[in-house]
């Protein structure tokens, strides 16, 4: 079975898109070793709630063809040989919202939209809805050295469902870009559903996360039987960890959930 190294990137960003991607090069530069595939936290190209406005907001937003941010970060893939998860404010056709979106920056530096966001975070008091449109549903599943991945972001790990999706897609590893809000015990949440979502599609799951005064950090790496491999902790940092999809097959044979689950359910809202 094929193993992929996924470097993963733990830092705030406050400045606007060049300034952003300068800090996210200048941070891997330094902390590359051997990864496959990097991936950055969301909001890494522009936090929406520190701009305020979304009038403002979409002024900074791009179209992936044309965009300067995106091209920042595709000479870094080339440079390194490796891939890179971008995440990026994408403009519509109906400003001023946008899609917060997941790109996928190919080793030779071709950049591929595989998601736009289709959970909005529009609780503890946040409504991201009014800087965001929400996506269409699961992503593209993407083969990085023989890997399959799946793509979420941040608040769609509270919906278990878009998961389980990927995982009947045949992914064996999802990649979360998140920005996780400090609050009361969402620290501790965030660790709980990264592990019940990798143990219970007996998946890979490994979480990017933005760091500083508003967001927990604690980006990491939870194997298929849902055990955390790789804590980032509170600080900005870039760690490399191996991901194994050999041990996916072991824990899917172990444990079949997959060819057990009743995927065709049809659920009705009471009332």
């Amino acid at each position: 079975m094929s193993s992929i190294t996924i470097g993963l990137l733990q830092a705030g960003f406050d400045g606007l898109p060049l300034e952003n991607a300068g800090k996210a090069v200048d941070m891997v530069r330094k902390g590359f070793r051997e990864a496959d595939l990097i991936v950055l936290p969301e909001y890494s190209m522009l936090n929406p709630f520190k701009i305020g406005d979304p009038v403002k907001v979409y002024g900074y937003a791009e179209t992936p063809v044309t965009s300067k941010y995106l091209s920042e970060l595709s000479r870094l893939a080339e440079e390194l040989g490796a891939f890179i998860l971008a995440h990026f404010i994408e403009k519509t056709d109906t400003p001023p919202l946008t899609y917060s979106t997941s790109v996928l920056i190919t080793d030779k530096g071709e950049a591929i939209p595989v998601y736009s966001k289709t959970h909005l975070f529009d609780a503890y008091g946040f409504r991201e809805s009014s800087f965001f449109k929400p996506g269409k549903g699961p992503g593209r599943v993407v083969s990085v050295k023989g890997v399959k991945i799946g793509f979420t972001i941040c608040y769609d790990l509270r919906f278990p469902e878009l998961y389980r999706l990927y995982a009947l897609s045949g992914s064996d590893l999802i990649l979360v870009q998140a920005g996780w809000v400090k609050g009361p015990y969402k620290e501790e949440a965030l660790d709980k559903l990264a592990s019940v979502r990798a143990h219970e599609n007996t998946v890979y799951i490994a979480l990017a996360d933005h760091v500083g005064e508003a967001f927990v950090g604690r980006s990491g790496v939870f194997n298929p039987w849902g055990l955390r491999e790789l804590d980032l902790g509170w600080r900005e940092t870039y760690m490399e960890h191996e991901v194994d999809a050999s041990l996916v097959a072991e824990a899917r044979k172990t444990l079949p959930v997959l060819e057990q689950a009743k995927a065709k359910w049809e659920i009705k809202q009471a009332g």
